[in-house]
């Protein structure tokens, strides 16, 4: 039988926290880490112009409405309220210039960093502590977002939360029943939070309550079917309400979209691009062909964990798109966190298994892929097609605020108005040729 993680054993606490020169230099690394990824998600924040879905965002959250009209916003649009919440006040507190309107993101994003770095504990090796939130800091979705004007930042970390909980409570052994309170209601508050944040938080949440249901020790199953019934017992009468709002026809744009398209870019948000991706896989699939992972399927495992998890996750939300399309790939970065905790166990193991020349070099290698995707935000026009044509639909006198608005919630309407008011002014505009981009 394998042993457990050796930041689980005395010998792996020892290495851990035993020496104070090992414990500072641990703690050394995750604070470069959090350095470093705050500096990606904060550096040249407003080189990007607002782009469409953002400029929703600050329409909803404009501080000059009255509350009850922003609410009326609000259940229009197809999420739940916290973000806006959270962005209105910011909004009435220090304006909604590009940079302040993102500003809350960065924050989410610079936070998420933090959990993934402090909350693991030892539920998680040393090798794998430091990258799970490298490899969270260099994600080009978790930086993609954390620098938008969109919730995806405040889910991120929230999932973040709710995966980094899953694991400390699978750790917790079943005579520690106290040491289980603990994670348990970092869980529930999470998984409320998430939920009120976006309906894949939801998502998310009951597969994590599902995946601890049958992963846990058979005393602590109780209290984890008394918390996913109080998550979804609070959370039900929101969807019952707001769906008086909605339709289903709100969400039609996304059966347009091509689903190899999706995975393509999902895959760019997870990884970079393919080259990552094959790393990834690559490596995966020798460490288990060589018995490395033996303890990867255990039935408490970390890593069984993250892939019940993703698996319960995109099932459920693969389930409702048969009736009501909502699977794209940036709502799946509900996954992210998930899919890099079992990056950064991949890495623990091929230390163990092989040393730490190995392990350092596959994370170099995985987190010099997943850059190269970063560099390009911070040097070309990324959407430029939607930044540029929706600010010039905004500046028409033709199109009210309020009728963007209403285009808005409907998208498809929306970008065919774009192109044409962008054509328009491409045939208008001196110099202007075949070369131009729609």
């Amino acid at each position: 039988m394998q042993p457990r993680e050796p930041a689980n054993t005395p010998q792996g606490m020892l290495q851990c926290r035993g020496r104070r020169p090992g414990r500072n230099g641990l703690a050394m690394a995750l604070c470069i880490v959090v350095v470093f990824g705050a500096g990606l998600r904060a550096y040249a924040l407003d080189f990007q112009s607002l782009w469409t879905d953002e400029i929703s965002s600050l329409m909803i959250t404009d501080p000059t409405l009255p509350f009850r009209q922003f609410w009326d916003r609000v259940l229009t649009d197809t999420h739940p309220p916290i973000y806006y919440l959270v962005l209105r006040w910011s909004s009435s507190a220090f304006g909604q210039s590009e940079i302040v309107a993102r500003a809350p993101s960065v924050l989410f994003g610079i936070l998420t960093v933090c959990v993934a770095a402090i909350l693991p504990g030892a539920s998680l090796s040393c090798s794998s502590r430091v990258a799970f939130p490298l490899l969270l800091a260099v994600s080009p979705g978790a930086v993609w977002y954390a620098r938008e004007a969109r919730s995806y930042a405040l889910l991120l970390l929230l999932s973040t939360l709710i995966v980094v909980a899953c694991i400390r409570l699978l750790r917790c052994m079943p005579a520690e029943g106290r040491a289980a309170r603990g994670p348990l209601t970092m869980l529930s508050v999470a998984a409320l939070l998430a939920s009120f944040t976006h309906y894949f938080g939801f998502l998310l949440t009951m597969a994590a309550f599902f995946a601890c249901f049958l992963l846990v020790d058979s005393r602590h199953r109780g209290v984890v079917i008394l918390s996913g019934c109080g998550a979804v017992a609070l959370f039900m009468p929101w969807v019952v309400y707001h769906s008086r709002f909605i339709t289903s026809e709100q969400a039609s744009w996304i059966g347009e979209l091509s689903i190899a398209a999706s995975i393509d870019w999902f895959k760019h948000l997870a990884f970079g691009g393919t080259a990552s991706l094959l790393v990834f896989i690559g490596l995966a699939i020798a460490v288990l062909v060589t018995g490395g992972w033996r303890n990867g399927v255990a039935r408490n495992s970390t890593i069984g964990a993250c892939a019940l998890l993703c698996l319960l996750t995109l099932a459920a939300a693969a389930t409702i798109s048969l009736h009501t399309p909502i699977l794209t790939s940036r709502n799946m970065i509900v996954v992210l966190p998930a899919i890099y905790v079992i990056a950064a166990e991949l890495t623990s193991c091929l230390i163990r298994r092989w040393g730490p020349i190995v392990g350092t070099t596959y994370l170099v290698v995985q987190i010099g892929l997943m850059c190269q995707a970063l560099a390009a935000y911070y040097t070309i026009d990324v959407n430029e097609q939607w930044r540029d044509s929706a600010a010039l639909v905004l500046a028409r006198p033709a199109v009210p605020r309020a009728r963007f608005m209403s285009m808005v919630m409907r998208p498809l309407p929306l970008f065919h108005t774009i192109r044409q008011a962008k054509a328009a002014t491409d045939r208008n505009s001196p110099g202007s040729g075949s070369g131009s981009r729609q």
